[in-house]
C-alpha cells in the first residue's frame, strides 16, 4: 500500500470542531492515519478554532512526529508581524489563512502584508479556495484574478491551494502549472463532488500534472478510509511515479520533507 501525505488535518486543542460533535482530537487524527496507511498529515490550525492558540496548537503538534504544524492566522491582526515572528520560533512550517472566516478578499493589503510577511520568514501560505456562501459575503469579482494581482506583488511566496478552487479546479490548477511557487491540493473537492464531472478532470490532473497536485482528507469532515478509496479508484491504472507523486512526493518535495518512508 503506498503511504499518503495528508496535506489537510484540523487537530484542534479542545477536540472540538466548529459547530459539529466532531472528534478533532491529536490522537483520533493519529489512530485514524495509522490505520489507513498515512504517513504524515498537515495539521492547520484555524485562528480562533478549537481554542486555538499558536502556542497551544505547536504543543500540542510537538507531541506527535507525524504531524507538520500550520498555525492559524488572521491576516488582520494589529499584531501580524509580531504573530509570524513568534509562529516561525515555535516551528510551524507555515500558516493557513481563510478568507470566508477571516472575512477578507484576495486583493485585500492586509492579505498582502500577509504574504509578505511569510515569505519573510520563509512559511509556506495555505489558502482556502473555497468561497462560496450566502449571498451577502459572496464574491462579486473573479477570486482567481484577485489573488493573481497579490502574487504579482508577491511573486516568490510558497503556497498551496487549499481545495484546488473546487467546482474551476481546472482553472486554478492552470495559475499552478506556470508557476513553481504553488502546489494545488484536492482535498474536499476530492470528497464533496465525487460522481460528478470533477472526477474526470481528478484523473486528468493525477495522470498529467501529478508532480504539482496533493491530496488532504479534511478530517475530520471526511475520514481517511474513505479519501483513501477515492485516491486507489482514481490512480487505478496509472503507473507508480504519477500515484506516488500524488499520494506523498509532491507535497513531500515543496515542503522540503524528507519522505524517509520510502
Amino acid at each position: 500500500m503506498i503511504p499518503l501525505f495528508d496535506a489537510l488535518a484540523h487537530p484542534t486543542v479542545s477536540g472540538h470542531w466548529l459547530e459539529t460533535d466532531r472528534d478533532a482530537r491529536a490522537a483520533t487524527l493519529i489512530a485514524s492515519m495509522n490505520a489507513h496507511g498515512y504517513a504524515m498529515a498537515c495539521a492547520v490550525g484555524l485562528a480562533d478554532v478549537g481554542d486555538y492558540t499558536h502556542e497551544g496548537f505547536a504543543a500540542m503538534c510537538r507531541q506527535h512526529a507525524q504531524l507538520v504544524p500550520f498555525a492559524g492566522i488572521d491576516p488582520r491582526a494589529s499584531d501580524l508581524a509580531a504573530q509570524l515572528d513568534t509562529v516561525r520560533e515555535l516551528g510551524f512550517r507555515g500558516i493557513k489563512l481563510h478568507p470566508r472566516f477571516g472575512r477578507f478578499a484576495l486583493d485585500d493589503e492586509a492579505f498582502v502584508a500577509a504574504l509578505t510577511g511569510a515569505r519573510d520568514r520563509d512559511l509556506v501560505v495555505m489558502l482556502c479556495t473555497y468561497l462560496h456562501g450566502p449571498i451577502a459575503s459572496y464574491p462579486d469579482r473573479d477570486p482567481l484574478y484577485a489573488l493573481v494581482a497579490s502574487l504579482k506583488r508577491v511573486p516568490d511566496v510558497r503556497m498551496i491551494l487549499l481545495h484546488g478552487g473546487d467546482v474551476e479546479l481546472l482553472r486554478w490548477a492552470q495559475l499552478a502549472r506556470h508557476d513553481e511557487h504553488l502546489l494545488l491540493d484536492v482535498s474536499f473537492t476530492l470528497m464533496k463532488y465525487r460522481g460528478s464531472s470533477l472526477d474526470a478532470d481528478l484523473r486528468y490532473l493525477f495522470s498529467g500534472f501529478h508532480r504539482r497536485v496533493c491530496l488532504g482528507v479534511d478530517h475530520p469532515e471526511y475520514d481517511h478510509a474513505a479519501v483513501r478509496e477515492r485516491f486507489e479508484t482514481l490512480t487505478d491504472g496509472l503507473g507508480d511515479e504519477p500515484r506516488r507523486d500524488v499520494a506523498y512526493r509532491s507535497l513531500a518535495r515543496f515542503l522540503r520533507i524528507d519522505h524517509a518512508w520510502e
